[in-house]
């Protein structure tokens, strides 16, 4: 299963616990569609899927970090 966290003004939150439903549901689509498209990248070697962190202050701003497995 992939990873993935969020960090909001570096608090982590789950989806459901961001402010309003518009922001819920936009972090939710996010969410979903990083795992439709890298759900199914593992390391060749141990078999495990990377670790995402959508990090920002806002919906205008945000980054992704990717890192891979520690072998």
């Amino acid at each position: 299963m992939l990873d993935i966290s969020f960090e909001i003004n570096g608090w982590k939150v789950h989806p459901d616990q961001i402010g309003n439903e518009l922001e819920k549901a936009v972090f939710r689509q996010v969410r979903d569609d990083l795992v439709r498209k890298v759900g199914s990248i593992q390391d060749p070697e141990t078999g495990r899927p990377p670790k995402i962190t959508v990090k920002g202050r806002n919906l205008k701003n945000l980054s992704f970090e990717v890192q891979g497995s520690e072998r």
